[in-house]
């Protein structure tokens, strides 16, 4: 039967998808790359492990040039060799993120159920209850993120990101507060800060000035959220921990805008972390290649879907292969082909001095832990490290022990532990 009100939302979803995309006098269309190039990459990316195969993204021939030469295929750096790696835990089914609690637990989110804790020796907790219930025929949603309150101790405090099908409604999105029982066994005090039908909240971050940073995705063809004010997808958004808006966020005086946005231009953002020096970093997947690192800043765009180092799912170049356009921001660096980035942390620990203000991120599809090596701002080198061990990293946080925790992404997800040789 033919309907009219939805065929008419289509063609104005489309029509908007246009507009934005338009391309502009001032902008950069890259360049393909050469045989000679492309067999090169190729040989970069290859796995080389007969235990692994070559990850799933390595044969993607798209290699746009970059806009400076220090934007992607920073020189390798040499291999590491002053860490050992432990499994702490196992029999974590798609676990998504961790934290830790004062007690010495971990606090883990698992995608399809909600949270556990898990003990400082293996020991996996049942769900906690006062969760929500998560329900999702979308098997890249579920629970995604948790942090503690920087006054944990005091309040008890967590904040979580999930996505969920409540019976008779549509997905919905949720940043939302709860206090861990002293047992650690519950939540109480259960508190929607941000909500909305279709919302995908990523991660979360809590600033230095107590506000919550919220890290969204648009990942539906063709994109049309990411560059819309009224939409809170594709962004980064900005609250306080009582779901109220900051005075100072750049949209609060813009008619239609929604006013927890801090920063526009986002695909699939992965994750985010605070430098030494205060700056808020993020790591996005694009959807085929041109994964991307950034610095964010107010009211910054960062571009997708107008420009992009990838190409979309089915090959297809976005906005005709667009790279650059003034008013939107260049990637610090990117990946082609996709690594499938996701949690990132900056190493601030005594435990390996050699690495000190170094990111590390997990790669999914790639299967590896990502070392970049940082100078002033720019990635010097790069190192693919647990590349052996075949499994999706999912998230990488350092410990209050400055060691680094590893979480495996798979039906029987692992923490791992890498410790000083």
């Amino acid at each position: 039967m033919f309907d009219g009100k939805r065929c008419m939302k289509r063609l104005l979803t489309a029509l908007a998808a246009a507009t934005i995309l338009a391309t502009p006098a001032l902008a950069q269309i890259a360049p393909k790359p050469t045989p000679e190039q492309l067999a090169k990459t190729y040989e970069e990316d290859e796995l080389s492990l007969e235990r692994c195969g070559v990850p799933r993204n390595a044969g993607d021939d798209y290699r746009p040039a970059p806009l400076s030469p220090d934007q992607t295929r920073a020189p390798r750096l040499p291999a590491s060799t002053n860490f050992t790696q432990e499994v702490v835990a196992s029999g974590l089914p798609n676990a998504w993120a961790l934290a830790f609690l004062p007690s010495g637990n971990f606090l883990v989110t698992i995608r399809g159920e909600g949270l556990r804790t898990v003990s400082a020796d293996g020991k996996t907790s049942t769900p906690i209850t006062g969760t929500p219930a998560i329900k999702n025929a979308i098997r890249l949603f579920g629970m995604h993120d948790v942090i503690l309150d920087r006054d944990f101790a005091k309040n008890r405090t967590i904040y979580l990101a999930y996505v969920t099908t409540p019976e008779g409604k549509p997905m919905t999105g949720s940043i939302v507060s709860a206090k861990l029982s002293a047992d650690e066994k519950s939540l109480t005090d259960y508190k929607v800060l941000k909500e909305g039908p279709g919302m995908v909240p990523r991660r979360i971050l809590q600033a230095a000035d107590g506000t919550l940073m919220i890290h969204t995705a648009d990942i539906i063809t063709p994109y049309a959220s990411a560059q819309s004010l009224k939409s809170p997808n594709g962004k980064m958004l900005r609250i306080n921990t009582d779901g109220s808006i900051p005075k100072d966020n750049p949209y609060v005086a813009t008619a239609d805008a929604d006013p927890s946005v801090y920063a526009v231009g986002f695909r699939d953002p992965q994750s985010m972390a605070y430098n030494p020096a205060g700056e808020l970093w993020t790591i996005e997947n694009e959807p085929r290649g041109g994964d991307e690192l950034n610095i964010i800043q107010a009211k910054k765009n960062y571009g997708f879907p107008v420009i992009s180092y990838g190409r979309d799912n089915d090959g297809k170049l976005l906005n005709n292969g667009l790279t650059k356009q003034d008013g939107l921001e260049q990637p610090v660096y990117f990946w082609t082909p996709s690594v499938a980035i996701s949690g990132m942390e900056f190493y601030s620990g005594d435990k390996f001095p050699g690495w000190k203000g170094d990111i590390f991120a997990g790669g999914l599809s790639g299967m590896q832990l990502l070392r970049l090596k940082m100078e002033n701002g720019r990635v010097v080198g790069e190192e693919k490290l647990l590349r052996d061990q075949c499994k999706r990293i999912r998230d990488v946080r350092q410990g209050p022990d400055g060691l680094l925790y590893i979480l495996t992404d798979d039906a029987n997800g692992e923490i791992w532990k890498l410790s000083p040789k």
